[in-house]
């Protein structure tokens, strides 16, 4: 009598395996990959609609827009600067770039004489052209808030557009 031979089971066969090779590596590289993503919040105002507890003759009302030529501010007449360009809407920035630059420096210089004229103002409004970059706007953000030892306007609201 012939004895035949029994087939031995062999995992060749078997399709789960190599996929589960894959995820068995994919996951610590995915854990990995996952330690140099970071996310940072910008804690900016949203648009009140409710009044302002001042008055609007005494309120302050900085209104800083940033432009392809410069930085512009706005500012309620009564506590208009020299600086401060007299016509709005002439294209001439209040603070023009410095060799196709955005000058920061100055910015902060000029918002530091308004915050020490108006102590107790801490909102502004901040908006841009549409092709300024983004980054100019977050830096413009972080000149306009000042630094913890002196803080300038650190209630930013983020308005759209020039007005």
């Amino acid at each position: 009598m012939v004895r035949r031979r029994r087939p031995i089971p062999s995992d060749e066969g078997d399709p789960l395996i190599p996929l589960m090779n894959l995820v068995c590596l994919l996951i610590p590289l995915l854990l990995f990959g996952a330690i140099f993503v970071r996310f940072v919040v910008i804690d900016v105002q949203s648009p009140k609609i409710t009044p302002s507890k001042r008055e609007p003759a005494e309120a302050l009302n900085l209104h800083v827009v940033v432009t392809d030529r410069g930085f512009h501010l706005k500012v309620n007449p009564r506590f208009r600067q020299p600086w401060m360009t007299s016509v709005s809407g002439a294209g001439i920035p209040d603070i023009p770039k410095k060799d196709d630059h955005w000058d920061f420096d100055a910015l902060n210089r000029r918002l530091l004489q308004l915050k020490e004229l108006n102590s107790g103002e801490s909102a502004m409004i901040l908006s841009a052209e549409d092709d300024v970059a983004y980054e100019v706007l977050i830096k413009t953000l972080d000149h306009s808030r000042g630094t913890p030892q002196t803080p300038l306007f650190p209630e930013v609201t983020l308005g759209r557009g020039v007005v």
